[in-house]
C-alpha cells in the first residue's frame, strides 16, 4: 500500500501560522578596568620595597629612594607617642593578663585589676565610675574631662574586649568627649616611638628583613612627623588613629604573632632613624602596591606640589608575590551607572582621560545615554570599588612579563602606553 506523505501537511500549517519573530537576549554592555596597584600611589611602595629588598638594597637606600633629596638621620628620645584607639563609646572593658593591671587618676593608684579579671569604666555625668567583675564599683566616682582614667599595664597587659586587641606598652587613657549631652568615652594609648612601632601592623613578618626594616624607618618618620604638629587632634586627642587613617597599630597582637620576632628586631635595628628633607621629618605616605610607578603629591591630591613625594619607578613592585601588581574587573554598565551614581542614565562610554606621571587617572568624562559628567580619578576609583585609580579601560595597557624587567631596568624611560 502506498503511504501517503505528511509533509505538505506540516508546511501549510507552518505556512498559515503567523510568523513570530526569534527571541534574542541581547547582551548587556560590560567593561573592563585593567589595573596595577593598590592605595593613593603616593611615597613607599611596601611591595616595592620587598620587590628592592629581594634585589638586595638595604632598608636605608630602599626609605630615601621613594622620598626625592631626603636622607636619613637618629632622632635621640622622644615624647611617648599618642595613638588613638577609639572614640565615642559608651564604656570600655579591660581585662588583666598575666598579673595585676593599675589603675589610676591624677596620679593616684585606686585600685589594681587582678589577673583574670575584668573591670570596666562608665561615663557618671561628668566623672567616671569604675566598676569591678561583679559590677560594683570600686569607689566614688573619679576624675573628669581634663582628668582621665589611666590603665597601667606595667610587667603584666591588657585586653580590651571591645576593641579585641592586648595592650602591654605604655599605659591607656581613658579620656571624656562629646559631653554635650551626655559623656562619651575614648581611649588612648600613650607609648614610647619604638615600643608603638612593636606594634605596627602594616606589613607580613615573612617579608624581607630590609624590607621590615624600611617599613619601620618609614612608619616611625609618619608617626613623629604627625606628633610634631599635634599630639592632640580632635576629636581623637591624638597623634595618630590606630588604623589605616594613619598607620595599623594592634599592640602586643603584632608582637606575638608568628614571627613577631622578626618585626621587633627590624624595629630594634633602626633605632631612632627616620627620613628627612633639609633637616626636618618628611611626610613620610606609604602604600601597599604602586603599580609600577608612585604618583606626584599634588596630582593625586591637589594642594602645593612637596619636593620630595614626586613620581618614581618603582621596579621593585613588579613581583609574583604581589596580588595587585595586575588585575582586571569587568562590570556591566548597570552596576557601573549605579556605581558611579552621577545621574546620567545608563553609562556608556569614557573619554577625556588625564593621566599623572604614574598613569593614574586625575580625571575622566563620563557619558551616558543621559548626559556626561567629569569627575576626579580617586572618586571613580572609589565608587566603582577598584584597588587603586592606576587603572586602563576596555584597553590593556599595562607592562607586564619580560617586557616589564627591561622597562623597569630603565627606570621605567619609555614612558606610559599610549590609549590611541
Amino acid at each position: 500500500m502506498k503511504r501517503r506523505s505528511i509533509l505538505p501537511l506540516f508546511l501549510a500549517a507552518l505556512l498559515a501560522a503567523p510568523f513570530a519573530p526569534a527571541s534574542v537576549a541581547s547582551a548587556e554592555t560590560t567593561f573592563t578596568f585593567y589595573g596595577s596597584g593598590y592605595g593613593h600611589g603616593i611615597g613607599m611602595s611596601q611591595w616595592g620595597a620587598y620587590g628592592l629588598a629581594k634585589a638586595g638594597w638595604v632598608a636605608e637606600d630602599i626609605a630615601t629612594y621613594y622620598y626625592a633629596g631626603t636622607e636619613i638621620s637618629t632622632l635621640g628620645e622622644t615624647d611617648p607617642i599618642r595613638v588613638g584607639l577609639a572614640n565615642g563609646r559608651t564604656a570600655f572593658s579591660f581585662t588583666a593578663q598575666g598579673g595585676p593591671v593599675s589603675v589610676t587618676v591624677g596620679g593616684a593608684e585606686i585600685g589594681q585589676i587582678p589577673d583574670g579579671s575584668t573591670w570596666s569604666i562608665v561615663p557618671d555625668g561628668i566623672s567616671f565610675d569604675v566598676l569591678d567583675a561583679t559590677g560594683v564599683p570600686v569607689g566614688p566616682a573619679v576624675g573628669d574631662a581634663s582628668t582621665p582614667v589611666i590603665i597601667v599595664p606595667g610587667d603584666a597587659r591588657v585586653r580590651v574586649p571591645e576593641l579585641g586587641r592586648t595592650y602591654g606598652r605604655g599605659q591607656l587613657e581613658v579620656g571624656l568627649h562629646l559631653c554635650a549631652a551626655t559623656c562619651k568615652v575614648r581611649l588612648v594609648a600613650a607609648v614610647p616611638i619604638e615600643q608603638y612601632l612593636y606594634g605596627i601592623a602594616e606589613v607580613a613578618n615573612t617579608w624581607p628583613a630590609e624590607a621590615l626594616k624600611a617599613q619601620a624607618i618609614v612608619a616611625r618618620t609618619y608617626a613623629i612627623t604627625k606628633a610634631t604638629v599635634s599630639q592632640h587632634r580632635s576629636p581623637c586627642d591624638c597623634a595618630v588613629y590606630a588604623s589605616t587613617v594613619d598607620q595599623v597599630y594592634v599592640g602586643m597582637d603584632k608582637e606575638t604573632s608568628t614571627g613577631g620576632a622578626n618585626w621587633v628586631a627590624a624595629v630594634d635595628a633602626t633605632v631612632g632613624e627616620v627620613v628627612t628633607y633639609q633637616g626636618a621629618t618628611i611626610q613620610a605616605f606609604y602604600m601597599t602596591s604602586s603599580g609600577g610607578y608612585t604618583e606626584d603629591n599634588d596630582k593625586a591630591w591637589g594642594g602645593v606640589a612637596i619636593p620630595y613625594l614626586r613620581g618614581v619607578c618603582d621596579p621593585g613592585d613588579f613581583v609574583a608575590a604581589n596580588p595587585s601588581a595586575a588585575w582586571t574587573v569587568t562590570l556591566s554598565a548597570t552596576d557601573v551607572s549605579t556605581k558611579l551614581n552621577l545621574n546620567l542614565g545608563t553609562v556608556t562610554g569614557f573619554s577625556v582621560v588625564s593621566r599623572g606621571v604614574s598613569g593614574r587617572i586625575l580625571s575622566v568624562t563620563v557619558t551616558g545615554d543621559a548626559g556626561s559628567a567629569t569627575i576626579g580619578g580617586s572618586t571613580f576609583q572609589q565608587r566603582l570599588g577598584l584597588r587603586d585609580d592606576r587603572v586602563w579601560i576596555d584597553k590593556d595597557l599595562r607592562v607586564g612579563g619580560a617586557i616589564r624587567r627591561k622597562y623597569d631596568a630603565l627606570g621605567c624611560a619609555p614612558g606610559q602606553r599610549s590609549e590611541e
